[in-house]
Order: C-alpha cells, then sequence, then structure tokens
C-alpha cells in the first residue's frame, strides 16, 4: 500500500504515528476508517481498517489518502479533501490527478 506524502487526518485521530505503524504491519485500528484511491478503478473508497487489510484488497493497487476515527468523520474528512482539491483547482472528476505526491508504503 502506498500512502500519501501528506495525508490528511481526522481530528479524532489521537496518535499518527501509531496508525501508520500499524497499517503497514496489516494490523486493523478500533474504529480507523480510511480513505483510500483504488488506483485500477480510479476511484476513492471509505473502508474500515479491518475490512481494508482483508484478503479482497490485498493484491490492489492502492493509495491511502486518510484517515479518520470513525465513519461520520471520514466522510467530513472526504468532503473537506474535496473543498481543497476544488481550492487548487483540479479535475474533481478524476481522483487519480487530485494528489501528485505520494511516497511508497509497505504492501498490505
Amino acid at each position: 500500500m502506498d500512502f500519501l506524502e501528506e495525508l490528511y487526518v481526522g481530528e479524532s485521530v489521537e496518535n499518527l504515528g501509531t496508525v501508520i505503524y500499524s497499517l503497514k504491519r496489516g494490523i486493523p485500528v478500533f474504529r480507523l476508517y480510511c480513505i483510500v484511491l483504488f488506483c485500477d478503478r480510479n476511484r476513492m473508497e471509505i473502508l474500515s481498517s479491518t475490512e481494508l487489510l482483508t484478503k479482497k484488497y490485498e493484491n490492489r493497487k492502492k493509495i491511502l489518502l486518510g484517515v479518520a476515527m470513525g465513519r461520520r468523520e471520514a466522510y467530513t474528512l472526504l468532503a473537506y479533501m474535496a473543498e481543497d482539491v476544488a481550492k487548487a483547482g483540479k479535475d474533481l472528476t478524476n481522483p487519480a490527478f487530485w494528489f501528485t505526491k505520494q511516497k511508497e508504503g509497505v504492501s498490505s
């Protein structure tokens, strides 16, 4: 899994270092929701960390864009991301080009 260089982080995420450490090692975090870009479909999804780390998503090319505690906060964070992208004048219909800087993470 790749990680956006500057992740979007919900207000309730208290220890981002622990969250990143856990996700890189395939350890789900209770109540953590992830905003993920699946490159093969050019589609963003909100998934719990438990679901994201299942075999179903294991071999798919994905970039983690944001993390939030709880589904409601994840939707709020996604709305903030869309506003941020719109302010930058980027095409809202093409999520693959929303974020150009990313760094390699550890495959899940």
